[in-house]
This record gives C-alpha cells, structure tokens and sequence, in this order.
C-alpha cells in the first residue's frame, strides 16, 4: 500500500533490509527504535491499569484515584485532586506528575479533562493546615475531591498510606502515582491546579517569587522570608515560618513549660483550665500545638512517669 510504514517481518521491511544503500539501513534502524520505544511506552501504559483492571474484573465500575500537591510547601494550601478514568482512555505519556515537566503537565492536563469520567478538586488552606496538620489537612482536601466528583466512585485508590474517612471502599497504594493511571491523573490534575493558583497569589502577594518556586522552601524564598516576615498564606507552624515570625510565642513557651513539668492530673487540670481561659487569644498553631502536649503529659501521669527535669 503507497505510503504504508515499514514492519519487522512484513514484506517491505524484507525488500528494503537486503537493499545495500547506508541510507536505507539507516532508515529501518531509526524506524526499529521508534517501534521499540512505542512498544515499551504501550507496555508501560499497560502496567498502568492493573489496579484498575482488577478492581473493573471485581465488579467497580468507577475507580477514583486520589492523589495531592503541596503537603511540603512553606505556605499556600494542599491540592487534592480525583480522577476517574473510563478503560479506554487514551493519555500517552501519563506519569507521576513529578517526572513531568511543566509543559508535558499542561498537555495532559488538558487531555485528561477530556479523556476523563470524572475530575474532583479538594483543598485545605494554610488556616486549616496551622489548625490541624498537614497529614490532616490532605486527608480532608482528599475527601472534598471524591466528594467533587460527577459520578459517585465504586472505589477509591489513594497514593500513599493513609487513607481518608468516607463511606466508599478504598485502598493505599504506596508509590501510587507510579503505579495507577488513574493516581498518576490525579497527580497531574492536584499538580497543575496549584502551581496555577500559586501563580496567582503571587500578584497578590509580590516579593516571594511564589509563582516561581509555588511556596517551597527554596533558598530564595527562605530568603525572602527572612526580608519580608511571613504573609497571610504562610503556614505559621512550619519550623522555617516560625522562625521568620519569630517562633513562638512567650506565652506558648511558658505554657510548654508548665505542662511538660507538671507532675500530677490535678496540676494539669489547672493549667488546662487556664489555657483553656485565653484560648482565644492563643494563635491556632500555638493552641493546636499546646492540645498535643497536653495530651501526652496526660498519658505520662497515668503511666506514672516523672516529668523530665
């Protein structure tokens, strides 16, 4: 057929290979690497799905994978994204969204809010995040994404190894955005829509080249946090912030301190009682903090261990 490429095997292939010509040969060796590196890409694809596939051949016809962006940034919220994908979806080149350069993201990005049954979007704010914790705040920005989505999932595959509370069945996969499209798509979907919104913040916010380094602590942001102090979208209660705002407070301090020396239930029900007084004026970090070391201080007197001096 006019204009058919060449095959190993095929009878093209044969005449062209016992012609003498360099140029010839060095066509079928360029086109057998191209054929090489499209058969491993189709095969890497492949191993893609195998969680999906499973979880299909059980009876789940729509498999969410969850995965986010931005649990170690100095500031800015936590992105969650979930993705379901149909089994004939076609993203050549999905990946974890870290392997991917920016342009690479993009692309799929697009392609993916095609390709896709389903996109859902969850974040927590910095607030959240001084309030709770990171691991608390993904989780909860994980579970707005399922939650986001058109169509309720029959599973939900999440990167990593901890899991949200909902009432779908769902599943850890470490490495997950290595090893399931559908994760891998969510990682590119959490991936994108932050570094969008970082690059928005940072007209809001100028100074800290958020739309450069998307709030991680880099040299240059470290940098200017030390010139500038911390914005409103910096999280108060990262070790790096703290110390650009000063660290903590001296009533934090003293409160720490009480707590960690308190030898009794009875000492540790007043200074309980007190903090719980001027909880008010306690920043959220400080008192969520303060509610951690309380809690264990509380375990130390049951178990009757002496305070350390």
């Amino acid at each position: 057929m006019a204009g058919a490429r060449p095959e190993p095997g095929d009878e093209l292939w044969d005449a062209l290979a016992s012609d003498p010509r360099r140029g010839v040969a060095d066509l079928l060796a360029q086109i057998a690497r191209q054929a090489a590196r499209a058969r491993a890409e189709r095969e890497r694809l492949a191993a893609l799905r195998l969680d999906e596939a499973a979880l299909w051949a059980a009876g789940a016809r729509h498999v969410a994978g969850v995965d986010e962006a931005g649990r170690g940034p100095l500031a800015g919220p936590v992105v969650a994204a979930a993705v379901v994908l149909p089994e004939n979806a076609d993203l050549p080149g999905l990946d974890d969204s870290k392997k991917l350069t920016p342009a690479k993201r993009e692309e799929l990005f697009a392609r993916i809010a095609l390709e896709a049954t389903a996109v859902g979007v969850g974040s927590a704010s910095e607030k959240v995040i001084d309030e709770t914790n990171i691991l608390s705040a993904t989780l909860s920005a994980m579970r707005d994404a399922v939650a986001a989505l058109a169509v309720r999932p029959d599973h939900v595959i999440v990167d990593g190894t901890s899991l949200p509370e909902m009432d779908v069945p769902r599943t850890a996969i470490p490495r997950g955005d290595e090893r399931s499209a559908a994760i891998a798509a969510a990682s590119v979907v959490a991936k994108v829509t932050r570094d969008r919104l970082m690059a928005d913040l940072d007209a809001t916010y100028p100074g800290y080249g958020f739309a450069q380094h998307k709030g991680y602590g880099t040299s240059e942001h470290v940098a200017a946090l030390a010139r500038l102090g911390p914005c409103e979208i910096h999280r108060r209660s990262f070790g790096l912030v703290m110390e650009a705002s000063g660290g903590w407070s001296v009533s934090f301090i003293g409160y720490r301190s009480r707590l960690l020396s308190a030898d009794s239930r009875a000492a540790l029900d007043r200074i309980g009682a007190e903090i719980a007084r001027v909880k008010d004026s306690i920043p959220p970090h400080e008192l969520s903090r303060l509610r951690g070391i309380y809690t264990r201080a509380q375990r130390r007197v049951s178990a009757g261990v002496s305070p350390k001096r």
